[in-house]
């Protein structure tokens, strides 16, 4: 065992004399590699990196494959700044997917009970989507440390919740139920915008929506028999609202058409009697013309239309003392002839 060992040691030695000019070397070569390696850092398509240098801000960098000095002088810190991201109040999704399961916790169900206006109180549970626009200010204006966003996120829950028991509290529970819920989201993602902005935080505020705005446990089953009368109620408003369009237009065209009929009434009345006036008055200037043959004219016209609607007709002469024989005018024969069997 010694004799082994022994040319083992021999061997050792030839060795070491022979590369120990090599170790060096190696040594400074592996520490290139590692140089070289902490000089590269690559940022995602999404995402903008901070270079840090000793602890403070040198400057932002773009996504693709950059250089800097190796750690412990710089580092980089990749901010998402094209991902949306998430705070959720009131509630806690547990699982993403067809079938999302959510989670509520007693802090939770505290944080989405508010008081309303109108001194009732409601469960209100929203989300707040927002995208980093400033990394700088993401990292360093809010809490001051580039390594964690808890301060950030943090900050963010706290304006939003300060923000939604103002609007909730300013608001009945109707609206905030039923018919305010959108006004309300819009209030709160501008008023939230101007909040963060005043602190610096580099974040913009995509979208505020109210997943759910629904009363307590406690009145809920009442709350539901007031939206049922309140649909009832605008159901019936609706119908009404349907029959009279309905009627009104009806009407309407009931009416125009006897206005239209009166007005054509009105018209050919007018015309009968400009006519009759017109001939009237063409009668009038025959008559002034020739005063006595125009009367004879009208007798005669006027006993025209008198005696062929009379059936006898006694034709008596004031020369003759007595009444003429009753001459058959409509049958042109005097009744004597017909006894002497017509002749003269």
């Amino acid at each position: 065992m010694s004799r082994e060992i022994s040319d083992v040691e021999l061997y050792a030695k030839l060795y070491w004399k022979r590369y120990h000019k090599l170790v060096p070397l190696a040594v400074l070569a592996l520490v290139a590699l590692w140089l070289l390696g902490a000089a590269f850092y690559s940022v995602q398509a999404d995402s903008e990196a901070v270079v840090l240098r000793f602890g403070r801000y040198a400057r932002t960098t773009l996504p693709g494959l950059h250089l800097k000095l190796p750690w412990p002088v710089e580092r980089a810190l990749e901010v998402p700044v094209r991902r949306i991201q998430t705070v959720e109040f009131g509630f806690m999704t547990v699982e993403a997917g067809p079938t999302t399961i959510y989670e509520r916790t007693v802090q939770d169900e505290a944080e989405a009970l508010m008081l309303t206006g109108d001194l009732n109180l409601a469960h209100v549970e929203w989300i707040v989507q927002y995208l980093i626009k400033d990394a700088r200010n993401y990292l360093f204006k809010i809490g001051g440390d580039p390594d964690s966003a808890l301060a950030v996120n943090e900050a963010i829950r706290n304006v939003s919740e300060s923000v939604m028991r103002t609007l909730v509290g300013d608001a009945s529970v109707d609206e905030v139920i039923t018919i305010g819920r959108e006004e309300i989201a819009g209030q709160a993602e501008m008023k939230i915008q101007e909040m963060l902005d005043q602190l610096e935080a580099g974040v913009e505020v995509v979208t505020v929506k109210l997943q759910a705005a629904t009363p307590p446990e406690e009145v809920k089953d009442a709350f539901d028999e007031v939206n049922r009368a309140r649909q009832n109620k605008e159901r019936v408003v609706n119908e009404a609202h349907g029959e009279r369009n309905r009627q009104i237009p009806a009407a309407k065209g009931q009416r125009d058409g006897a206005i239209s009929e009166a007005e054509g009434y009105a018209e050919r009345v007018r015309r009968e009697a400009t006519g009759r006036a017109n001939a009237f008055l063409a009668r009038l200037a025959e008559y002034e013309k020739a005063p006595k043959v125009t009367r004879t004219r009208l007798y005669i016209e006027a006993m025209e239309k008198i005696l062929t609607q009379v059936d006898q007709k006694i034709v008596i002469d004031q020369s003759v003392p007595g009444v003429l024989p009753l001459l058959d005018i409509d049958r042109g024969t005097f009744p004597g002839r017909e006894a002497q069997g017509g002749g003269r």
